[in-house]
């Protein structure tokens, strides 16, 4: 089960590494959990509950990392050229989530 205020002190902890987050992927159960994000937080249909984190890596790229709520912690990241397309950064976010998926319920 996801507790409110341990997602709330990992957003805290991102945050204070420059860590801004940008989207979040939620269960069905997860969005009972999870009832309210900051305005502009993209939340998404998933299978895992997981935050996607962003933060300048270089100057000409950007890191995502994605973050699991639930079980052991455990995230992956992926680092996307800063002049990437939208379409691109979505399908490498996809890739990373269908990981975690993977990952997950292995």
């Amino acid at each position: 089960m996801i507790e409110p205020f341990v997602v709330d002190q990992i957003i805290a902890q991102y945050e204070k590494h420059g860590w801004k987050l940008r989207r979040a992927l939620l269960s069905p159960e997860g969005k009972t959990a999870l009832t309210r994000f900051e305005e502009g937080i993209k939340v998404h249909d998933s299978e895992i509950d997981a935050l996607w984190f962003s933060r300048q890596s270089q100057p000409d790229s950007e890191a995502w990392e994605l973050r699991r709520l639930t079980g052991s912690p455990f995230a992956l990241v992926a680092v996307i050229s800063s002049d990437a397309e939208s379409s691109e950064v979505d399908e490498t976010l996809a890739q990373v989530e269908d990981e975690m998926s993977s990952k997950t319920t292995a």
